[in-house]
């Protein structure tokens, strides 16, 4: 199984996370934000599932986790936190992110928290609220680039859980998306694998995420 792009800290294959993590060993820190089915374009990949269609690809990819990390943060779809809190256990506790700005009006609420669900330990003295984060329903508060991907996941909460949650093991994000997860750890020097199912996203993620200078060639 050949690496679309590989260097010293970073490991990225192109395909569906369900053909490549049965052929991934060792240990890893699993974070992941993964589709969240509500009909946005991955370039590709369906995210307008049948909702039973839905949860049994997430129990499969979480299962496929569990094999290779004893220690897993997820960024689940708010809408579906409670089924992914039974699929991930009752060992995951809850990270609560907050905003000052009003976000997105929701389900008759103005948003204000996300959830993370992890079963991480960590590795410093880390609350369980993190305040002030950003993520892209902030609008003009929204200060990071999303690259025009209609579920980017934010620099800062990416760091927030490497630096406090990840250890010193190799980190698996199963969802690569615009590479988030794969230039924090770069810029934090710990070694990555990543894996995205769009090769439009998987050539941006080199060529604009990880700072390639030229054209890259297939490893």
């Amino acid at each position: 199984m050949n690496p679309y792009y590989q260097d010293d800290s970073i490991t990225l294959y192109l395909g569906d996370c369900r053909d490549i993590l049965p052929k991934l060993d060792g240990k890893y820190f699993v974070f992941t934000d993964p589709p969240y089915n509500v009909g946005k374009n991955y370039d590709g990949w369906n995210d307008s599932m049948p909702n039973g269609e839905y949860f049994e690809f997430c129990a499969t990819w979480i299962e496929m986790c569990r094999r290779l990390s004893d220690e897993m943060c997820i960024y689940p779809p708010k809408k579906h936190l409670l089924k992914y809190w039974n699929m991930l256990g009752e060992d995951y506790q809850q990270v609560i992110m907050t905003w000052t700005p009003e976000g997105a009006f929701r389900y008759g609420y103005v948003d204000q928290f996300a959830t993370l669900l992890s079963n991480a330990k960590p590795k410093k003295r880390t609350k369980n609220v993190w305040n002030g984060v950003q993520v892209q329903g902030l609008g003009y508060f929204f200060k990071e680039n999303n690259f025009g991907h209609p579920g980017y996941t934010s620099e800062d909460i990416t760091s927030r859980v490497i630096n406090n949650l990840a250890g010193e093991v190799s980190v698996l994000d199963p969802f690569g998306g615009t590479g988030t997860t794969a230039r924090v750890c770069k810029n934090m020097g710990v070694k990555c694998v990543t894996i995205e199912y769009s090769e439009k996203w998987c050539e941006f993620m080199v060529m604009q995420r990880l700072r390639q200078t030229s054209l890259f060639e297939h490893v």
